[in-house]
């Protein structure tokens, strides 16, 4: 179960960073909600002076015997919603009667183990709860493969999101859109316009 964990969490960092780990953020308001930790800027080279340290063993390190430890650890859980500590707390600090574009995902999600059918009805949830929703759709190749993918973009002030937040019947990821998400999602699909 352990090793499960494990593997699930590092797959959410790597789906995390691959969604929004570069970029700035975006709002569906003339302002972006908070600055990134991940600015646009010319990476550097980093020249190594000193010998690597020996990765660290499987012993090493921090485990978790359920999801929920997990999220308790790295997330912070309110209502129905986690999200990485350091971004729930600058969601707190929004002004809270203005509209932001967020993504919301589930576990299932998170995982890659979803279809744009799975993103509608997470998309409808939100619509029967009084906020803006739609499906994004991104293509790409990666080694002479096609693949397609979908996020969950709602629009909402901070002030109502916390009023639903629990009465979602599910606990979901909930990230600001960052630009270079809402770029490489280029297509709505849901609503059809």
């Amino acid at each position: 179960m352990k090793q499960k964990a494990i593997l699930l969490f590092l797959f959410c960092l790597v789906f995390l960073a691959a969604c929004g780990g570069s970029g700035e953020p975006a709002a569906a308001a003339s302002e972006v909600p908070w600055p990134s930790h991940a600015p646009e800027a010319t990476p550097y080279v980093r020249l190594q002076t000193e010998p690597a340290a020996a990765p660290p063993s499987e012993t090493e390190g921090e485990h978790y015997d359920n999801w929920e430890e997990l999220l308790r650890n790295m997330y912070t859980v309110e209502g129905d919603l986690y999200a990485i500590n350091w971004e729930m707390e600058m969601f707190r600090e929004l002004p809270q009667d203005e509209p932001y574009a967020f993504v919301v995902h589930t576990s299932a999600m998170l995982r890659g183990a979803d279809t744009m059918d799975d993103h509608i009805a997470l998309a409808r949830k939100f619509i029967d709860l009084g906020c803006e929703a739609k499906v994004k759709e991104m293509h790409s190749v990666e080694e002479g493969r096609e693949y397609t993918a979908w996020v969950t973009v709602i629009t909402a002030t901070p002030a109502h999101i916390w009023k639903i937040s629990g009465s979602l019947g599910e606990t979901l990821h909930i990230e600001q859109l960052y630009k270079s998400v809402d770029i490489r999602f280029d297509k709505v699909v849901w609503p059809e316009s």
